[in-house]
């Protein structure tokens, strides 16, 4: 009988330690509350600012054109083109007779008689001569050695040739509206079609190749804008 059962009255039962481990520590739970960790706030990001740069020193504007490296100009390039106005684009022939035709009708109208001599029925102007005479010289020497320094027989952007034709077209004509207009369109007409020895004289070397056709054009061109003025002048008063 000194064997005793393991869960008797007198000794605890399994149970029972299981509850007095469970009460123990509630109580302590209780009389030692455990302190709650503070939340941890989230960092910011460092957000770190760019070095200081040095300030960009001002610089004016200047347009494109002004930067750009503009070539010299020679004298006989100037003459050449017509003052330039064979570089207009399409038909630059067009463009150099009708520069000529204007500046003929603005300058004449500053001359006495109007820059000639009434003979009769038939008006000379010596305006257009000497005009025709300078542009047919000088246009020679000038087309040529364009012509040489771009490499090329008969350059479309020279027009002085036109220069001198139209103002050969404008020897008999009284400078007003139908004569400047019916010499213009005559030799603009010779010039493109070119009959006869106004093709042939093309042919010649330098210089006189490129004017001297303008010129035999501005010569055909002459009596019929002279015929049509009269007529114009006959039929409308």
């Amino acid at each position: 009988n000194n064997f005793r059962p393991l869960f008797s009255e007198n000794n605890y039962s399994f149970r029972t330690v299981l509850q007095r481990i469970a009460m123990t520590t509630t109580q302590n739970k209780r009389n030692n509350p455990q302190k709650k960790r503070p939340a941890t706030k989230a960092r910011k990001p460092v957000v770190t600012s760019p070095p200081p740069t040095e300030p960009t020193p001002f610089v004016p504007y200047r347009a494109p054109v002004a930067l750009a490296a503009i070539p010299p100009v020679s004298w006989y390039e100037t003459v050449a083109t017509g003052f330039f106005s064979g570089y207009l684009p399409k038909a630059p022939g067009t463009w150099g007779s009708l520069f000529a035709a204007v500046f003929f009708f603005a300058t004449v109208r500053y001359i006495p008689h109007q820059g000639g001599w009434q003979v009769g029925s038939i008006f000379f102007s010596w305006w257009a001569f000497i005009l025709a005479g300078v542009a047919t010289v000088v246009g020679i020497i000038a087309s040529e050695r364009l012509a040489a320094e771009w490499r090329q027989k008969d350059p479309g952007e020279i027009v002085i040739d036109e220069f001198a034709g139209l103002f050969f077209a404008l020897l008999f004509v009284v400078p007003n509206f139908v004569g400047v207009i019916s010499a213009f369109v005559y030799f603009r007409l010779f010039d493109i079609l070119k009959p006869g020895p106004i093709g042939r004289v093309q042919n010649q070397p330098g210089g006189y190749g490129i004017v001297l056709d303008d010129v035999l054009a501005g010569l055909a061109a002459a009596p019929l804008a002279l015929v049509t003025q009269l007529l114009f002048q006959k039929l409308f008063g």
